[in-house]
């Protein structure tokens, strides 16, 4: 259940962890990525409720998730994680040992495609992100 709703405000905040001075923008981004794979507010609600599993996600989901990736520059279009973008990102911030360390757990997952390796990564810096906030 914790992974479940930790999984849906990450798809939905993904934008503020990343790139919280550009959260505007960023929103834009979310509901494009959230449009163009057809993944609507209810199915956000049913991942956060935990009436929909993680284990049960349908690949528009998954591709939301590689979307926003891709279009924050952080993961390219065959699902490699640019832990080099990221990290750039992260220049000169206090939280950038506490991303490196998610980075390096997470950072290398490969999925059954593109859109499943962005969702199992953003499963993975789920557990981290507490770590990442907390700061």
């Amino acid at each position: 259940m914790k992974l479940a709703f930790a999984l849906a405000l990450l798809l939905s905040c993904l934008t503020g962890l990343l790139m919280a001075n550009e959260t505007e923008d960023a929103l834009k981004i979310m509901e494009t990525c959230m449009s163009e794979n057809g993944v609507s507010s209810q199915d956000l609600e049913d991942l956060q409720s935990g009436k929909l599993k993680p284990e049960d996600v349908k690949d528009n989901m998954k591709c939301a998730t590689q979307c926003l990736f891709v279009k924050f520059s952080f993961m390219n279009d065959k699902g490699k994680l640019l832990n080099d973008k990221i990290l750039e990102y992260y220049q000169g911030n206090p939280a950038k040992p506490k991303v490196e360390k998610a980075l390096a757990a997470c950072g290398n997952i490969v999925g059954a495609n593109p859109c499943d390796s962005a969702f199992q990564i953003m499963g993975c810096l789920v557990k981290h992100a507490d770590e990442m906030i907390s700061l």
